[in-house]
């Protein structure tokens, strides 16, 4: 089976499951989601430690699990759990922080720096996404559109007349030219999604596509310096033709925060 065809089915899978989750009601997407959760945590703790001296990869999977659960929990519980989610996460860093003192890490301010970005760049957005479905699958589902539509228009203009580095150091293929062009047709299509996101207005539909090009951006370029700090060329392998979970899902990671964060908190 050829490269090309492996990337097409991997991505078929991927937006088969990204859509139906948007559909499927936020219990069920919390299960799907779940083991996507699991093994970006263990993609996360590669690079991060690089199996060097540091927590153990099953440690930072149950971290990551566990907030992700008590998280994600309160879109389908009658009660909204941020007190308990807050508490355990509390506790848990605790237990870590005793752990990696004992264990006598060389470097335990970095450590816990790790456990830490664990819980917010990888739990924390994925128990997220139950919910934005608790009011329909419309916020979800045209987040993961207009995230969609900027990698496709960042991937066309930059590779036709993309010319001006944005951060060769990073990620030496992403180009000014692609930044705005995935910005411009991301501004376009959140226009068009008038007639299916009808609850949001014009003006809240364009800064969703504004904070989710530039977050997505930022999302893939973090990660790309993940990796090349690490020397290696993607996240993991559980992806055929596209690497590991947050080689999929990097522009993700800050995407979807930026987006709950302004329709829920800051609107």
């Amino acid at each position: 089976m050829s490269e090309l065809i492996t990337r097409a089915i991997t991505g078929a899978a991927y937006v088969a499951l990204t859509l139906g989750a948007a559909w499927a009601g936020p219990f069920t997407t919390a299960m799907l989601f779940l083991p996507v959760c699991a093994i970006g945590a263990r993609e996360f703790h590669r690079l991060y430690w690089h199996d060097a001296q540091g927590p153990l990869p099953l440690w930072s999977i149950m971290l990551a699990c566990t907030v992700y659960v008590t998280v994600a929990a309160g879109a389908f519980t009658n009660v909204w759990l941020p007190g308990y989610a807050v508490g355990l996460t509390f506790v848990l860093l605790l237990v870590g922080i005793t752990m990696t003192l004992r264990r006598g890490s060389p470097a335990p301010a970095e450590e816990f720096a790790g456990q830490m970005l664990l819980v917010s760049y990888i739990a924390l957005p994925f128990a997220l996404l139950p919910h934005m479905l608790v009011n329909g699958p419309a916020e979800l589902a045209c987040t993961f559109i207009l995230l969609w539509t900027n990698d496709t228009g960042a991937y066309l203009v930059g590779r036709s007349i993309g010319r001006t580095k944005l951060l060769p150091a990073v990620s030496p293929k992403k180009t000014i030219e692609g930044l705005l062009g995935g910005i411009a047709l991301t501004l376009g299509v959140a226009w068009l999604l008038g007639s299916f996101w009808t609850e949001l207005p014009l003006q809240d539909r364009l800064v969703c596509g504004l904070l989710v090009a530039v977050s997505a951006t930022l999302g893939d370029l973090l990660e790309s310096a993940f990796k090349r700090a690490r020397g290696v060329k993607d996240s993991g392998n559980v992806l055929p033709g596209h690497g590991g979970i947050l080689d999929r899902f990097d522009g993700f990671l800050l995407a979807i925060p930026a987006v709950y964060l302004y329709l829920h908190l800051l609107r």
